[in-house]
């Protein structure tokens, strides 16, 4: 008997105010998905799917396979505002990245896990054309460590708002 195993990928970017992202209390009912869904609904304004790359591919089988430590999968969030046409599973950094922060925080449901990673209204201001989630000695510095996931879209973030991206990663 034999499994397969599918991995699904989506980012949802949702619009929030600098106050709601630092408030212990909202963050504890947007993390625990406590909000009615038409509240989140409402402010959605991105969701795309993305592709998981060769050296994720990778990551994930090394964790799988290993009986001591292995890097973290999703050290950094990042997004980029350079020109994009494709996303292959070669990718291994941005087109132009703009701006890349530690998640703040995961939580699993079932089979998927939501990785949740801000940016207040003053950070990472521009056109987003794509991202990816940054693992294996990723740091603060752009294009460093090793690109899991990339996604193309587009979203215009202006210091009127803070965001949220929701990545939820689903095996089945």
């Amino acid at each position: 008997m034999s499994t397969t195993l599918h991995f699904e990928g989506i980012v949802r970017v949702y619009e929030l105010s600098d106050e709601q992202l630092f408030d212990a209390d909202f963050q504890r009912w947007w993390r625990r998905f406590s909000l009615a869904e038409k509240e989140r609904e409402a402010r959605l304004v991105v969701e795309a799917k993305n592709m998981l790359m060769n050296a994720g591919r990778t990551q994930l089988l090394n964790f799988v396979g290993s009986s001591g430590s292995t890097s973290a999968f999703a050290q950094y969030y990042a997004v980029g505002t350079g020109a994009i046409y494709t996303v292959t599973p070669s990718d291994s950094q941005l087109a132009g990245e703009l701006f890349r922060a530690q998640p703040a925080s995961y939580s699993i449901v079932g089979n998927a896990v939501t990785i949740s990673t801000n940016f207040t209204s003053g950070q990472a201001n521009g056109t987003y054309t794509n991202a990816a989630l940054f693992g294996v000695n990723a740091t603060s510095t752009a294009n460093s460590g090793t690109m899991m996931t990339h996604m193309i879209y587009t979203y215009t973030k202006t210091n009127a708002n803070g965001i949220t991206s929701d990545y939820t990663i689903t095996l089945t």
